[in-house]
């Protein structure tokens, strides 16, 4: 009996060395039935003639300009020719049994939406084993998912739609994760899908990508949260916002993006606002003390 396809995809921007490596890793799956597509997002190196020169027989999907994460990703997904896309950072190196212990959980229930693996930060690639024998990995029920190593049912987007088109990066697991606690579709984390992730700055602005989480958590009280704890989160967004910038060194570029962006970021969320019930909310804040 043919498995299921599962349509791994990988989001590039500048980063030819380490996307070659992450594709290896794909390539190495002990999974039987699987495709591979990279997005490229509009990356300004000399990533796609290398990918296509090393990698042949994969999908390359060229870009025009850089989306950002959940724009790539939103691109990304109707090329994926699977049933189940598994989203793989372009800078972690995937366990071999990662796409088939992602299945064997998600084969278990119809009602699993989306199962999300754990991280392990590198510096040095003799931190890395792919063929590590994983000794008893626990499963349990979460609300959140980590966006470069889950397996999604493809279906879910035809439920809860796509991540926010103007997000850049960061916020974008919350808020897909705060819409799916209102399907019949739940988040299980399964200890077994490993991934290891380079921690590293190249083609990353730090400071852009600090301020972009912090407004898209913003967007997301203001489309998704009930009324009380919209407002409980806006209070603190004014209080404590500036304190968490200022620890980070970047305050200036918080006022300034805030003067920019706060009044319009409030705006769209309440332009698009389709709050969650306050039972669901807290069902959804329940599941994420499994840590």
């Amino acid at each position: 009996m043919t498995k299921p396809l599962v349509s791994i995809q990988i989001l590039n921007w500048n980063r030819a060395e380490d996307t070659q490596i992450a594709i290896q890793s794909a390539l190495n799956q002990t999974y039987e039935n699987i495709e591979i597509i990279v997005i490229d997002n509009g990356s300004s190196d000399d990533s796609v003639r290398l990918i296509r020169k090393k990698f042949s027989n994969i999908k390359l999907i060229e870009l025009e300009k850089n989306f950002g994460c959940p724009g790539g990703r939103n691109l990304g997904i109707p090329y994926c020719n699977g049933d189940f896309i598994f989203f793989l950072d372009n800078d972690g190196v995937l366990h071999k049994d990662g796409v088939s212990n992602a299945m064997n959980t998600m084969r278990q229930n119809p009602n699993i939406g989306i199962v999300a693996g754990i991280v392990y930060e590198f510096n040095d690639k003799s931190e890395i084993n792919p063929s590590i024998q994983i000794i008893n990995p626990k499963k349990f029920e979460d609300n959140l998912f980590s966006g470069g190593i889950s397996l999604h049912r493809k279906s879910i987007y035809d439920s809860i739609g796509y991540y926010p088109e103007h997000f850049m990066y960061g916020g974008e697991e919350s808020y897909l994760s705060i819409k799916l606690s209102t399907s019949n579709f739940n988040i299980i984390r399964d200890q077994s899908v490993v991934l290891w992730h380079k921690g590293s700055d190249i083609a990353r602005d730090k400071s852009n990508e600090i301020l972009s989480g912090y407004f898209n958590k913003l967007y997301i009280a203001f489309s998704l949260y009930p009324l009380k704890e919209l407002i409980i989160f806006f209070i603190y967004f004014l209080i404590k916002y500036p304190i968490y910038a200022s620890k980070a060194g970047i305050l200036k570029q918080f006022y300034k993006k805030f003067k920019k962006d706060f009044s319009k970021t409030i705006i769209m969320g309440l332009r698009n606002r389709n709050p969650i019930s306050q039972k669901n909310y807290n069902l959804y804040k329940k599941k994420g003390n499994n840590f």
